[in-house]
């Protein structure tokens, strides 16, 4: 099964225990690697499927995931690992725990008209000279949620100054807002991550379960993780260290949706003790483009130091 890796896919797929950074550059099989690791655990050492969680960001990459997964693991090994997005995670956990942040299990999400509709009943209401784009008060608070920032702290944190009109209608929109989705039973996308993380905050009993439960972690493109997400993946490490992280800092392009890179370039200040791999054969490009690439990549003042290299002839 895996004869087909190379020297380091090979250490990646059969290094299992403690946390292990893994940086993959572009086109070096890390959903190879990746999907070899979870079939070794299962096949080779005998580790119950349903202890076994990966997460990506987005539902095409969680079923690519799946599909290879399942093809190296085959069909008679009971309930399979599970393989979801951060958002699938987080409303599986809503939906059996919820009712301790004050909502009832059949919560809804509202989507962008709903929010937006609330947003601009709350304009409707706000007294001020001058008027305010809906769009632009949903991106703050959208902003806000994804760094950890509710509508009781908003007004004291650094996000906000009291000299800025936009920042005024902001906190009296948020806590509109905040307050229809607690009557109508409703949550929205940001909240998904950020109210199973202020549940776990509030009840660390909750996260060691779940901690428990999946006791191997997997987590894919981590150069795009928010400081939320972190967070998440923090309490679900909190009886383990079994964390393995897949990601290139230089393909980190998220920044403008909250996506920090300090989290893959400070993981191994994060978790001690880890098993730093890279992945730097590239099978998709020629010798030429990546030589080009490494020219430009280098300059990059935040990175690890790694280079692609390939066998592909110009």
């Amino acid at each position: 099964m895996l004869k087909s890796l190379n020297p380091q896919q090979y250490l990646g797929a059969t290094t299992t225990v403690g946390p292990v950074l893994i940086l993959a550059g572009a086109g070096s099989g890390k959903t190879k690697t990746i999907t070899h690791r979870i079939a070794y655990m299962i096949r080779q050492l005998g580790i119950p499927a349903r202890d076994i969680l990966g997460i990506t960001f987005t539902n095409k990459a969680a079923k690519e995931l799946k599909v290879r997964a399942q093809a190296l693991i085959g069909k008679n090994v009971g309930q399979g690992p599970t393989l979801c997005t951060f958002h699938a995670l987080a409303v599986s956990i809503l939906k059996k725990e919820i009712t301790h942040l004050g909502h009832s299990k059949n919560f809804s999400i509202f989507d962008q008209a709903d929010q937006m509709s609330l947003i601009r009943s709350a304009l409707s209401l706000y007294r001020a000279e001058k008027s305010f784009d809906a769009k632009v008060i949903q991106a703050k608070i959208s902003y806000l949620k994804n760094q950890g920032v509710d509508e009781e702290t908003y007004g004291r944190s650094k996000y906000f100054s009291p000299d800025d009109d936009y920042d005024l209608a902001t906190e009296y929109v948020y806590r509109f807002y905040q307050e229809k989705l607690q009557f109508f039973n409703s949550i929205d996308f940001d909240d998904i991550i950020f109210m199973t993380v202020r549940l776990f905050r509030k009840h660390t009993e909750i996260a060691k379960l779940y901690s428990e439960k999946y006791r191997f972690i997997m987590v894919d493109e981590y150069q795009d993780t928010n400081p939320l997400q972190f967070e998440m993946i923090t309490h679900l490490t909190s009886t383990h260290q079994n964390i393995c992280v897949v990601g290139d800092d230089d393909q980190s392009i998220y920044s403008f949706r909250g996506a920090d890179i300090s989290n893959i370039l400070n993981f191994e200040k994060q978790f001690s003790g880890t098993t730093v791999i890279k992945l730097e054969e590239n099978y998709r490009s020629a010798n030429p483009i990546l030589t080009l690439a490494n020219e430009v990549i280098k300059l990059n003042k935040q990175r690890k130091v790694k280079s692609l290299w390939t066998k592909l002839p110009g």
